[in-house]
């Protein structure tokens, strides 16, 4: 995978598989529309989110 490739919104850390037939990426991504439409699921990916990045930090950090 090269740097251009998108990150899954909804998966932190992956990149985007097409896991969802007929999406050519998130931007057109049905699961995508659907997490970032309903409250609930939003604020548990924005806490996925904030994991993943202190889970890199640590990572880089030692």
């Amino acid at each position: 995978m090269s740097s251009n490739d998108p990150r899954c919104p909804v998966r932190p850390g992956d990149y985007c598989s097409l896991c969802v037939p007929g999406a050519s990426g998130p931007e057109n991504c049905p699961l995508v529309a659907l997490v970032m439409s309903d409250p609930d699921l939003r604020e548990r990916l924005a806490q996925l989110q904030r994991e993943e990045r202190e889970d890199a930090e640590r990572r880089r950090t030692g």
